[in-house]
């Protein structure tokens, strides 16, 4: 599970909490159905009218998976692709028979474009090119549902506050208008809060971390493409693995020496 995700859902909803409860004299005033039911119904309704259904529910769908899953491990992917050029210099079908069972997908369809299928180098390197760009924009397109969806809840948290004031201007002449002045305008203000609130700390936050997600499974593509075509040259496995390493930022090499070193020492 991704905790720098979890940690953030826990905080957004304790720091709502605790200005809810702390910036009034009665908190039931954030509980206005008027307020609630304009944001939140109104930006449903318009990312009806801009997306199909079912686009919709694909976009709402890979939210706990990609949001929550765990972080992508570009380091157990190169280790498995170091382990399978060494097997592939002795026998290329035991290569692929030996694979672990939870390889990355795009490594095993590639391997078997080597070795079942036969495929010359420049024919995998265009079929697993292809495969990134079509993947790329089903990530892009995914990531553009929430990104259009996060515009809506602010302008409607403005409507709901104009609305509400229209209401209170209505009521000025009559009596007894002046006491009613300030309940009614914090009331008419509660729509603008819930609207910044979704915008801020949901949509926003969910449409950013889809497009890190979205970039680091490219960048992992581009790596296992990479090592399929090297491995296919039979190229030595040190150098496929430093070569492989080479996309990744020195944090991470580090961080792989660090593992390394500590592994050592308890043996």
């Amino acid at each position: 599970m991704n905790i720098a995700a979890l940690l953030g859902v826990i905080t957004g909803i304790s720091i709502t909490a605790y200005t809810i409860l702390t910036s009034a004299d009665s908190p039931r005033i954030f509980a206005d159905p008027h307020g609630i039911i304009i944001v939140w119904g109104g930006t449903f309704t318009v990312a009806l009218l801009c997306f199909p259904l079912k686009r919709l529910y694909n976009a709402f769908k890979i939210v706990l998976r990609k949001v929550f899953g765990k972080k992508t491990d570009f380091l157990k992917v190169i280790k498995t692709i170091v382990a399978t050029a060494n097997e592939y210099r002795v026998d290329p079908k035991a290569a692929l028979e030996k694979m672990p069972k939870d390889a990355h997908p795009f490594f095993v369809d590639g391997m078997k474009y080597l070795v079942e299928y036969g495929f010359r180098s420049e024919e995998i390197d265009e079929v697993l090119t292809n495969a990134l760009n079509g993947k790329k924009k089903r990530d892009d397109q995914e990531v553009k549902v929430w990104h259009t969806i996060s515009r809506f809840p602010p302008a409607f948290g403005l409507l709901g506050a104009t609305v509400g004031m229209i209401a209170l201007l209505q009521t000025l002449g009559e009596p007894g208008a002046q006491e009613r002045i300030g309940p009614a305008m914090a009331t008419a203000l509660v729509a603008t809060f819930y609207g910044l609130i979704t915008a801020n700390l949901v949509f926003i936050p969910i449409s950013e971390h889809l497009a890190e997600v979205a970039n680091e499974d490219l960048v992992l593509r581009k790596i296992i493409k990479e090592g399929i075509l090297l491995i296919q040259e039979k190229r030595h496995p040190l150098y496929i693995e430093e070569y492989l390493k080479s996309f990744l930022p020195p944090a991470q090499r580090e961080l792989e020496l660090l593992e390394e070193s500590k592994k050592s020492h308890a043996a």
